[in-house]
This record gives structure tokens, sequence and C-alpha cells, in this order.
């Protein structure tokens, strides 16, 4: 019988979907509901008569027996739990971009942590039966982080229940470390839940605990101090045993006291940042979620430093303590981007094995592949620029050449690999064959400046990845550069700019190759001469004239000569009257 995970179906689902954004989380929110639809459906727990629901709904009437003989009602309740945990995330991406979280976000974040903690509490008691331990204690550390997330965030006094995190954190980081090693849980699961909320119980563990062994040694007491939990209960009943670590002072503090970056040296002198330098360096990610503990330790150890750096200000010491501190600061600043980096250049390469794969996928599906490739391309040509701007760095030809090189490396997969994919599949092939060109030119230039044989950290460029990327390139715009020519010739010609249209040929003779639907009439501006003078307002001109003046054209006629035509027209009839002067008087 195989071996069902309750972790894995919830944080695993997480990490399998790379979750990262408010609009993932809506995303896996909504897939959640399908789902819950579904099981209800075939749990046979959907209530049509909606008239007294409270009496008639069964959801709040499953048991331990209904679980003993139908294993889903477990999953439907720990998805319910989910949704709600999924759509808190959400809520709290949304308030992280925005700066704060609306007070309507609290209300809905609170209840639904609420309702999660409720949920996953009747989960470990409808579930009481389970006869996998392992199972149980799953469940039992779901249950254990909903209850951590809900006093972190939704209590108004969290002092008063730091004892209260630290205790159920530390309960459920030892399990995880427990299932890890009997391969129940895999070891992306538990790293990236560890790494999640590791950070967390840095924060509410006794004062003095600090270093890493330091934190091992409060989880197995807090383990010791538990033996009544139902979940150290479960665990120790499947084998296992809480490690008794005894703190030595002198053998924890790290040996390091000179760092060596590049062309520089600087002395480390205080043992805090020393011993946080060397627990960064020693960790070794093999999957996404150990890079955020590394990441963490790097931060801190930044963090420590600027502390130091300002408390050493302060005592005014002399200049060349002031330009080593300088230089560490900068060497763990360059250390923490490229853990950034590292991770970031991980995602980058699974999206575009990925892509690789989609060339036979819908539209839809490679578009969306697309959007993820180029938020992650941006990601990292934002992480390079800021590795670019640090002291140090800038002065150094070299490694500028290597990261600008890295940069055109990524942008060179969206615009070659993917945007000229998608002009060709559209039959754009002049185009595609134009990113291609481009996109080889530029990076043969950046090629060319580069120094490969000084790699930079974690390999993520390596004169093979710049090999194989021009070799793509060329293999791809061989494979259009004929569909372009051909598209170039069979292309229509366009037509003059100042053609005449069909109706204006009117006047002339038209000849059938005149006649097109694309020229029928004049669809742009067309410029023509004009006359210079308004002719017609000339001719009219000539007809006024002023009583008071002589017409200068008008011949000069004696007054006698003029009374004459007078007399003639007072003399003539006057016209009649009424229609057609017919019934006129």
């Amino acid at each position: 019988m195989s071996y069902y995970s309750p972790l894995g179906a919830t944080f695993g689902v997480r990490i399998d979907r790379f979750l990262e954004t408010a609009e993932d989380f809506d995303k896996y929110h909504q897939k959640l509901n399908r789902k819950l639809q579904k099981l209800r459906h075939h749990c046979r727990l959907t209530t049509k008569d909606t008239k007294r629901y409270s009496t008639k709904e069964k959801y709040s009437k499953i048991t331990s027996d209904d679980y003993d003989k139908n294993k889903l009602f477990g999953t439907l309740m720990l998805l319910h739990a989910e949704r709600d945990l999924a759509l808190v995330e959400s809520l709290k991406l949304k308030a992280r971009l925005r700066g704060a979280m609306k007070k309507s976000e609290k209300k809905v974040v609170m209840t639904r942590l609420r309702k999660a903690c409720k949920t996953s509490e009747q989960l470990t008691v409808l579930t009481q039966n389970e006869g996998d331990d392992f199972t149980r204690a799953e469940y039992a550390i779901y249950h254990k982080l909903c209850i951590v997330s809900y006093f972190s965030m939704c209590k108004p006094s969290k002092t008063r229940y730091t004892n209260k995190i630290a205790k159920e954190l530390s309960l459920a980081i030892a399990s995880l470390h427990y299932l890890q090693s009997k391969e129940k849980v895999s070891d992306e699961v538990a790293s990236s839940i560890i790494s999640q909320f590791e950070y967390l119980l840095r924060q509410h563990a006794d004062a003095e605990v600090f270093t890493t062994s330091e934190v091992r040694n409060f989880i197995a007491k807090q383990v010791r101090q538990s033996s009544d939990d139902v979940l150290v209960q479960l665990i120790t009943r499947s084998g296992y045993e809480a490690p008794i670590e005894d703190s030595v002072m002198g053998s924890e503090k790290s040996n390091l006291k000179e760092v060596q970056w590049r062309r520089f040296s600087a002395k480390v002198r205080d043992s805090k940042v020393a011993e946080l330098i060397s627990e960064a360096t020693q960790i070794e990610p093999t999957d996404l979620a150990q890079f955020s503990n590394k990441l963490a330790k790097w931060q801190e150890a930044a963090d420590a430093h600027s502390v130091f750096i300002a408390q050493k200000e302060r005592d005014d010491e002399d200049e060349d303590v002031g330009e080593d501190d300088q230089i560490l600061l900068t060497y763990i600043k360059y250390n923490s981007h490229f853990t950034t980096i590292q991770r970031d250049d991980i995602v980058f390469q699974k999206l575009w094995a990925q892509w690789s794969k989609s060339a036979n996928k819908s539209k839809n599906l490679k578009l969306t592949k697309f959007k993820e490739i180029e938020r992650i391309v941006h990601n990292l040509a934002t992480y390079l620029q800021e590795v670019m701007d640090l002291p140090g760095v800038y002065s150094d030809d070299a490694l500028m050449a290597n990261l600008k090189l890295a940069t055109t490396y990524y942008q060179l997969h969206l615009t070659a690999g993917c945007l000229a994919s998608f002009y060709q599949s559209k039959q754009k092939y002049l185009e595609a064959l134009a990113l291609y060109i481009d996109g080889h030119k530029t990076l043969e230039v950046a090629a060319g400046e580069a120094v490969l044989q000084e790699p930079l950290p974690g390999n993520i460029l390596t004169p093979e990845k710049v090999a194989a990327l021009e070799d793509f390139i060329k293999v791809s715009w061989r494979g259009v550069i004929s569909l372009a020519e051909y598209e170039k010739i069979a292309s229509p010609g366009g037509k003059p700019s100042l053609e005449p249209s069909l109706i204006e040929k009117l006047g002339n003779p038209i000849v059938p190759r005149d006649v097109s639907l694309t020229n029928l009439f004049p669809t742009r501006p067309i410029v023509r001469p004009v006359g210079s003078k308004p002719t017609l307002f000339d001719l009219a001109f000539n007809y006024i004239g002023s009583d008071s003046q002589t017409p200068q054209n008008e011949p000069l006629i004696p007054e006698e000569s003029r009374s004459v035509p007078k007399s003639n027209d007072a003399q003539e009839a006057p016209k009649k009257k009424g229609l057609f002067g017919l019934f006129g008087l």
C-alpha cells in the first residue's frame, strides 16, 4: 500500500506549482475549490435542500468512524484548511506589494486563520484511529503550523504567545527532520517548510539562541520537555530519540579571521559576523528551499556587520578599520545577491526546459510559460544590476564584462528563444529572423568582451552554456531563413503612397488593373497643387459697385438721354397677379 503524505499534498503541491505571487496563490485557491467540490460530491456530503441547512448539513457530523471507512474524508478536511491558508498567503503578498494591509483584509486573514486552526484540530481528532503513525504525525505537524500562523499574525499581544509559538515550531521542525530521515517526507518539502518557519522560531526563541547549534539545542530541549504532546508521542513510538547537544562555546566560535574577495582582502573583527559568514558558506543548497536558509544567513551577517560598523563609527576608529569593514560589507552583499541569483537561475533552467518541450502545446499554455520566463529574467537582470552597482565591482572590468554577458545570456533566451518562436509560429518569418540575427550579434559582442576563465559564483555562466545558446540561435535562424526569403519574395509590393484611387481616376480611361478592392477610394491625404488666387471671388468682386461711384467701364451718357428709359418704364403696364397671371385683375 502506497504511503499518503498530507504535507506533500499541501506544501508539496505549492512547491511543484512554483507559487510566488499573489496571482499564483489565487489560481491555487481556485483549483482547491474545484477539488473540494468534487470531493464533497464523491463523499456524498452535498445537501440540495438548503431549508434549515444547519440541521441537514453533513460536513460537521463527520466522525472518525467515517474516516476509517473512507480516507478521503481526511483529505477533504485537509484541503479545506489548505484553501484558507492559500487565501491568507495571497492577501499577505498583495499587502506586501502595497506596503500595508487593509482593515478588511486583516479581518479576512484573522477569520481564515482561525478557521484553518479549527479545521486542522478537527482533522487530528478525525484521524485518531489512523494506523500509520507517520501519517498521523504529518496531520499533527500541519495543525501546529496553522496554530503558529494564527498566533504570529492575529494576536494583538504577540509576546504573550512567544513561548507557545517557539514550542509548537520546535516540535514541528524536529518531527520534520525525523520524517525526512525516514524518507516519509521529501527533502524538498521538509527544507521548504523549515526555511519558511525557522526565522520565526529564531524570533520567538530565547535571547541567547543565535547560531545554528544553539537552535538545534533549543529544539531538542523543547522536545524533551514536551513528552506528553501527541506529536512527540507519535514520533517517539516510531523510534525517534531527541538529540542531546552540549553547547561548547570554544568549539562553536569560528576561526574565520580574514576574507579574500577578488583583489581585496579584509579582516573580520566581529565574532558574530565571522560565525554567520562561516555558516552561510558551509551551506550547499541542493534545492530551492535550502537557498532561503543560506540567504537568511547572509542577510543576518549583513545586518550584524552594519551594527558593528555603526558602533565603530561612534567610537571614531582609524580609517584602516573602516576600509576593511566596507570591503567586508560589500563581500557579504555580493554573496547575498549571488545566492538569490543562483536560486532564480535554477527556476529559470526549469522553466526553459519546460518551454523547450512545449512546441506542440496550446497557445495559452505557451503564453503562460512565456510570462513566467519573462518575470524570472526580469528578476535576474535586476539582481545582476544590483551586483554591478556595488563598490569595487564597477571598477573591475573583467567582472563587469562577465556580469553584462550574464544579463545578455538571460535576456536572449527571452527574445531569441521565446519571442522569436512566437513570431515563427505566426508565420512572421522576417521578424523571427531579425530577432535571431540581432541576438547572435549581441551575444557575439558580449562574449568577446567577457573573460569566462573567471567563472561567476555558482557557475551560473560557463563557456559551455554560452556555446549552447549560440548553437541554438544558429540552428533556429537556419530553419527560418528560407521561409523568410520566400515571404519577402511572395509578399505583394506596397502601393505607392500617392497612387490615385479608383474614384479619383473616374475622369480618365480606366483599365482592369486599376480596379482593386483595396484602392476604391482615397484613404490617406494626397497633396495636390491649388490655385494661388481665389478665382471665383475675383469674378464676383467685378460685380460689386457703389452708388456714389461711377463705374469705370460705363460710357458717359448725357442726363437727357438717361431720362428716356425711365419714362418708358413708368408707362409699362403692370404685371398681372394671381396664379400664372390667369386670375389676376
